[in-house]
């Protein structure tokens, strides 16, 4: 079966509180408190495998910090390279009513030996399963020798030359560069970081089509753009979807992103072990943003990020393209 290898190059602790409210400069109370391992790319992973998809999880992780793999969940979809330096620890604060506070620690940097073998320990993976994906996802660690951000082109060149398309889930600087680089299958924004790509604002549907074949006319093949409440768009140069899922509940939005991915992803992947990889396979967009929407919509009424079935996710429904449609929360340039 062809599948899906995901990489998060900064892997987090992440420890979510559940309080009734949270008042800074106070004293506050837990009445709830998680903790696992964590990042976008292994959220992505545990959330396909949970739908029985095959799926690979690379994960750098700083040699002082391996114990905390024993306690994470699905431990076999790991693979794991040791590199110098320690796991960063974000910190999620939700309230009852599901206000969420964030404070994430910057990722170490990588040495330019350990980000070579995590280079290729993903290629290989993307190898040995024959993946039709390689997902990167989450913040872009620096290098020690000089202060630059990694540099992912080898990779995603090497992995489009095995057949797999290319997915990125990142923000800043690192989206804008990568979305325009050519290396890149699929990205993810928001309607901000929509808006900060083409460096204008986005008011209505039209709008962020237009800004979403902008991208496509740069070299992108598919943009997944999440509006929020207005659901979500997929983009390809030839065809728009517009799907919209209505969450059960908002309880904590850390991590919809990454189920919608997972969503889409579960959706557009190719089981047939005997397909010709010289070719990328045809997308089924409208059920991939189907899959994504609903995924996506389950995953901000769990407490953390983590998802244990998929029973209660709600339906998307596909709507009818209106440009003129007014975006609930007009998207202004963030970067």
């Amino acid at each position: 079966m062809n599948a899906v290898v995901t990489l998060t190059p900064a892997p987090v602790l992440d420890r979510t509180y559940l309080a009734e409210t949270l008042t800074a400069g106070k004293v506050n109370r837990a009445y709830e408190v998680h903790e696992y391992m964590s990042g976008k790319g292994l959220n992505v992973a545990r959330t396909l495998h949970l739908a029985k998809q095959p799926v690979a999880a690379i994960l750098p992780i700083g040699m002082q910090d391996q114990y905390l793999l024993f306690s994470t969940p699905f431990p076999q979809i790991l693979r794991i390279m040791p590199v110098a330096g320690r796991v960063r620890v974000n910190t999620t604060v939700v309230e009852r009513g599901g206000r969420t506070t964030n404070i994430n620690q910057n990722p170490y940097p990588f040495t330019a030996e350990d980000w070579r073998n995590v280079v290729e320990l993903t290629l290989e993976q993307v190898s040995d399963m024959s993946a039709d994906w390689l997902v990167v996802s989450g913040m872009h660690p620096k290098m020690s020798e000089d202060g630059q951000p990694i540099d992912l082109t080898e990779l995603f060149d090497r992995a489009r030359e095995m057949g797999a398309r290319v997915g990125l889930d990142t923000s800043g600087p690192e989206l804008m560069h990568w979305s325009r680089s050519g290396h890149v299958n699929l990205i993810k924004p928001n309607a901000d970081e929509l808006a900060s790509l083409v460096g204008r604002p986005l008011a209505t549907l039209g709008e962020a089509i237009d800004a979403g074949r902008e991208l496509i006319d740069a070299g992108i093949e598919i943009a997944l753009v999440s509006l929020g409440g207005d659901g979500a768009l997929g983009i390809t140069a030839d065809e728009v979807v517009w799907g919209r899922a209505t969450a059960p509940a908002v309880i904590n939005t850390t991590g919809a992103g990454d189920a919608f991915m997972a969503g889409f992803l579960s959706s557009v992947i190719h089981t047939d072990a005997n397909r010709d990889h010289s070719e990328l396979a045809p997308l089924d967009l409208r059920a991939g943003i189907a899959n994504a929407c609903s995924w996506g919509a389950l995953a901000v009424s769990l407490p953390t990020t983590l998802i244990s079935s998929f029973n209660n996710a709600p339906t998307t429904e596909i709507l009818d393209v209106d440009r003129a449609y007014e975006l609930t929360e007009p998207a202004s340039p963030r970067f």
